[in-house]
């Protein structure tokens, strides 16, 4: 926060903090500064001299933000020129008619920078605040005829609450007090100053109000039970990635703050740690000892970025215009990275907390928590969840079964959405649910947190959990598409992806074909950012994407009645692939030449069918069914699985071991079952084979991860009952092969 900043818009709002800074009594009247502190009698605090006053000011240096917004708090951030007391006070945009004020100390353990809590807000309100520091821990107060000379005290001075509510720790709001309990009213200016002893608003001269104070504006969140819209904005990844850094200034950061959202939401990739920039590059070979302070450095320079590379970024006018919830994804640590075995993984984290308004464990001082998931109320109509997809990942390594969010976290998530009676129910998650990446949906060949996406989509069905809609960033495209992965002809859930804003962007690829997904939009190779609003009445929420402009690239609004809620698994009788008019989602699994087989439209037993061919040798590779044949399939038992192979030729046939595989595998977490075919019709011939299995223990199961080699029914009845992968064979010739696979049946 520093005289050299200007956002623009200085002229236009000098009036009003002139207005506000008088109200709380720091601003200066031609006998100096009127006010500006008060000795404490309880604290025993010394008063600081009028004329000193000035002297005491601390310099603030990277602007201010407001995060993690509810209806009643709102957690300010600012960072210091060194150790000081942070200020904040704040009151209703355009009336300060009511001002509340609190402060808290930074030294060099959080890098100077600081975070506080304001309480007792009104729900849906605008609030402006006003941010300096000092050398001093000087209190506040408003200027009063009689003041009794307590001044206020923050957030460790006030009283204890009395009967009507008010606040202790110096946020409590009364009516009929000053700052004292750190949000009481001051007078309003317009009936003639601070009950006599104020100046009037023309009686300050401008070059007298202190140049050191930063200041912001937010909205307070709708009250759960408010018919209310709601409107924000989202993207991420800026500034920096491999070689060809994209460097700032970043006009989507400024165009998103034109738009006055409610919030913005910063979707990841916040910082690239591992990307050259003056600030340095974190790389595998950074001595921990040493990666803080890059980490530190990258924040700062997102704010104020070197004048050798541009004036500015624009992500400081942007968090002075509205709140933000801060997400972080792999590049505030390095690329790709698994938070439990990354070393450099707590470093980056704390850099994160220091510098970012955070405020999402119950219970913890802001920033101080680990924690970065929670939820976020914006009346009735919507719920925002927050969720961090790399602090608890598994490595992304060969294990067929993984975790993306934890088993905590995990938990939370299902809970939280189930038990959300909001209209729309929004999560942010930083990498897509429905598009291909290092995360969710990951390639065939590498699977395992397939089965984690699983388990969130069978919940949000079998619930259910009605209007879901999930805005994502991480893979440089914008996309919009919606998934029916039950395949029953209605969607269970909208994915919007927007970004970057501030790096290089790829050309989008094909959506998550075992979701069942259709595609509504995808537009790769520009900077973007999204938006949602949703309407008063809560019964449409549209969904926008724009370019760095603010050009209009595509609208979609949806009703709530185009999302299934879901009413639980439906009893089938009968789940099928006929492959008559698309790829139906399948996939290849651990074949290193593709990931999804190639659709034909004629030549199958009969129609279409899918097809792939191997030049690897080697491993038996695998069609890996879609998300329609996996989940609660227990009633299923005593049934059979049944299907079509062929081959093109039938020389060199092999035996897949059973680890491998064999020729059917069943999984439920670590637990494989798997089915081998005897006898002489046990490979597929160059014309249609049918084959079936039956899904009885009276079958030879074979039970790969038990000391017991057959699977007996009450595990057979338990992989079923929580299936997260079906494959079929494709392969049975050793070197060069093509298989094609039709007519998938799964029975009872």
């Amino acid at each position: 926060m520093s005289g050299t900043h200007s956002n623009g818009r200085a002229d236009s709002t000098t009036n009003d903090r002139r207005t506000f800074l008088q109200t709380i009594g720091l601003a200066a009247a031609s006998t100096g500064l009127v006010g500006t502190a008060t000795a404490d009698p309880e604290s025993g605090e010394s008063t600081v001299n009028e004329r000193d006053a000035d002297r005491d000011l601390v310099a603030l240096t990277h602007g201010v933000a407001a995060g993690d917004v509810t209806a009643t708090t709102a957690t300010i951030w600012g960072r210091a020129d060194g150790d000081a007391t942070i200020h904040i006070a704040y009151g209703h945009d355009g009336s300060f008619d009511d001002v509340g004020y609190d402060r808290t100390t930074v030294d060099p353990e959080t890098d100077y920078t600081g975070r506080v809590r304001l309480e007792f807000l009104e729900s849906g309100t605008r609030y402006r605040y006003h941010v300096w520091a000092t050398r001093s821990e000087t209190a506040y107060r408003t200027l009063r005829d009689g003041d009794d000379g307590n001044g206020a005290r923050g957030r460790d001075g006030g009283r204890e609450p009395d009967s009507d509510g008010a606040g202790k720790n110096g946020r409590g709001p009364r009516e009929d007090d000053s700052l004292e309990t750190g949000r009481g009213p001051g007078e309003n200016p317009e009936r003639g100053g601070q009950g006599g002893n104020g100046p009037a608003d023309g009686d300050v001269p401008d070059d007298l109000i202190p140049n050191v104070v930063e200041s912001g504006t937010f909205v307070t969140a709708p009250a759960p039970d408010d018919e209310a819209s709601v409107t924000f904005a989202w993207s991420g990844d800026t500034w920096g990635y491999g070689d060809d850094p994209i460097e700032p200034p970043f006009p989507g950061l400024r165009t998103i703050a034109e738009r006055e959202p409610d919030f913005f939401l910063y979707h990841g990739d916040t910082i690239y740690a591992d990307a050259q920039t003056p600030a340095g590059k974190i790389t595998e070979d950074t001595p921990i000892d040493d990666a803080l302070e890059i980490y530190r450095d990258k924040y700062k320079e997102m704010r104020d970025p070197p004048e050798a590379v541009a004036e500015r970024t624009n992500l400081r006018e942007l968090l002075e215009t509205t709140s933000v919830y801060t997400v972080w994804d792999d590049h505030e640590v390095i690329n790709n990275f698994a938070g439990p075995i990354e070393p450099l993984m707590p470093e980056g984290r704390r850099a994160f907390r220091e510098y970012w308004p955070l405020d999402r464990d119950d219970g913890a001082d802001p920033g101080e928590s680990n924690r970065f998931y929670d939820s976020f109320r914006w009346g009735k109509h919507v719920e925002l969840f927050v969720i961090d997809t790399r602090q608890y990942r598994d490595p992304n390594v060969e294990l067929d079964s993984k975790t993306l969010l934890g088993e905590e976290q995990l938990e939370w998530l299902k809970g939280a959405l189930a038990g959300s009676d909001a209209t729309w129910k929004v999560l942010a998650s930083p990498a897509p649910l429905g598009y291909p990446s290092d995360s969710w949906a990951t390639p065939a060949d590498r699977t395992g947190y397939e089965a984690e996406l699983l388990e969130v989509v069978e919940h949000v069905r079998t619930e259910p959990v009605s209007n879901l809609v999930v805005v994502a960033g991480d893979v440089h495209k914008s996309v919009v598409g919606a998934f029916d992965p039950d395949d029953d002809g209605e969607f269970e859930f909208f994915e919007a992806i927007a970004g970057p804003l501030g790096a290089p962007a790829g050309e989008p690829d094909d959506l998550y074909p075992a979701l069942n997904p259709t595609e509504f939009f995808a537009k790769g190779e520009y900077a973007n950012f999204g938006t949602v609003d949703v309407d008063e009445s809560g019964e449409t929420l549209t969904i926008g994407i724009y370019d760095e402009q603010g050009t209009e690239q595509f609208t979609k609004t949806i009703h709530a009645d185009d999302i299934d809620a879901g009413t639980g698994p439906e009893s089938v009788d009968r789940v099928e692939s006929t492959f008559d008019e698309d790829g139906d989602g399948w996939l290849i699994s651990q074949n290193g030449g593709s990931n999804h087989p190639v659709y034909r439209e004629s030549g199958g037993n009969s129609g279409g069918h899918v097809s792939d061919e191997e030049n690897q040798g080697g491993v038996a590779w695998y069609y890996q069914a879609p998300f329609k044949f996996l989940g609660d399939r227990e009633e299923f038992y005593g049934g059979s699985l049944s299907f079509d192979v062929r081959q093109v030729q039938i020389d060199r046939q092999f035996d897949a071991e059973p680890v491998e595989g064999g020729d059917v595998l069943l999984a439920n977490g670590d637990t494989k079952l798997v089915y081998e075919f005897r006898g002489p019709e046990s490979t597929p011939g160059e014309e249609w084979t049918d084959f079936e299995v039956p899904l009885s223990a009276d079958a030879t199961w074979i039970n790969l991860t038990s000391q017991e080699l057959l699977a007996t029914e009450e595990r057979l009845r338990e992989v079923l009952g929580n299936l997260e992968a079906l494959r079929i064979r494709g392969e049975y010739r050793s070197g060069d092969d093509t298989s094609y696979l039709d007519n998938v049946v799964l029975s009872r």
